[in-house]
């Protein structure tokens, strides 16, 4: 355990709690973790500033409103997503420098115009390195990286992609029905307070008179997606507070009975639950029923391709690792183990190929765990 807490205590320096919520506790590691090799790939190293560096990135990925609960699990995914992404780009480094096969600045160049196309409006490519804390040289190496791996495996993908006919989409559709069916259940909206577990008697009222207050905002006319967007602290606040379909048996009682007791369309009263304080809207009801392929046709056949584009890059990565010597130093190598189990026993494996359309996918009542990292 103290082996995993020195290098959680590394991730703990580059962690930012959102407002209202526990400090993390931060271990300061030694001096010399930085300059450290802890991993070993063939006969190149990896340092324990490098993962740090790695670790950064991917916190610019993470909500900035997760919970104290969910940040020991978060810090060992990123520990873990970290090391896994570093190996990877090691690997692929020594093929591309075996292989012979070059890729131009020219291409370089293509390809950042390509990734700044797919930012949003009034965002640079410059804007979002900055943010990210991702210097340009470094996101040139993993461009070539993958470019190079695009090249090699080019022939692999299409011929993979082509092998996903319109029978291929349409007999997983007919072997997979429970992806494609819409459960029975209301569906609900809601803007949150949150409130710590720990909070005391003044906390509360402080916490419900502000729920109230909200509430009586929404009787008034305020609009009830622009009021969530700005002040609800649930993650669904980005889709207007929606949840989408609130099937029975899954949230708080008190939760559940309000959503099910709620005339459609009226704004409930506030409710309290294991997190906090949620003021309800009851937006309509949506039977059981099984979505007809031709409506989800062309998603899944665009789901199915990239899978399998996915899965010819992944079994590339697994040769090269199979044929790599990969090793983990000392107290690392105990961590990332730890960090594996700990997301074995907290996901779900064979996710759906294709989801609901609606945002909540765990319980908004009751603490979940992290989701895999980006």
């Amino acid at each position: 355990m103290a082996q995993l807490i020195r290098w959680i205590g590394i991730l703990a320096l580059v962690w930012t709690v959102g407002c209202g919520k526990k400090e993390a506790q931060v271990i300061t590691p030694k001096a010399t973790v930085g300059t450290e090799v802890a991993i070993w790939v063939d006969d190149a190293g990896i340092t324990g500033s490098q993962i740090q560096a790695e670790v950064k990135r991917l916190f610019s990925h993470v909500p900035k409103d997760v919970s104290a609960e969910q940040l020991p699990l978060i810090q060992m995914n990123l520990l873990q997503k970290a090391v896994d992404n570093l190996v990877v780009r090691q690997l692929v480094r020594g093929e591309m420098a075996r292989s012979g096969v070059l890729v131009s600045q020219e291409e370089i160049e293509k390809g950042k115009a390509d990734l700044e196309k797919g930012l949003g409006q009034g965002q640079s490519l410059a804007m979002v390195l900055a943010a990210a804390n991702l210097p340009m040289d470094e996101l040139e190496m993993n461009l070539r990286l993958d470019l190079f791996k695009n090249k090699i495996l080019k022939e692999e993908q299409i011929e993979a992609v082509d092998a996903v006919t319109d029978e291929v989409v349409e007999a997983y559709y007919k072997a997979n029905p429970l992806e494609f069916t819409k459960q029975e259940g209301r569906l609900a909206s809601h803007i949150l307070v949150k409130v710590s577990e720990d909070a005391d008697e003044a906390t509360l009222m402080d916490r419900r008179a502000k729920a109230e207050g909200l509430r009586t905002a929404l009787l008034e006319g305020a609009n009830f997606e622009k009021l969530a967007s700005e002040v609800s602290e649930c993650g669904s606040r980005v889709q207007g507070g929606r949840l989408g379909v609130i099937p029975k048996g899954r949230e708080a009682k008190e939760f559940e009975d309000a959503v099910y007791g709620q005339e459609i369309g009226a704004i409930g009263e506030v409710v309290q639950s294991p997190v906090g304080f949620h003021i309800i809207k009851v937006t309509g009801e949506q039977e059981r029923e099984l979505v007809p392929f031709d409506e989800v046709k062309l998603r899944l056949a665009v789901a199915l391709k990239t899978k399998a584009r996915q899965k010819v890059a992944a079994d590339y990565l697994k040769q090269l690792r199979e044929k790599a010597t990969i090793k983990l130093d000392g107290q690392l190598a105990a961590a990332v183990e730890a960090a594996k189990v700990a997301q074995e026993e907290a996901t779900t494996e064979n996710a759906p190929l294709l989801g609901e359309d609606a945002p909540a996918t765990a319980p908004v009542t009751a603490p979940v765990v992290a989701p895999a990292l980006p």
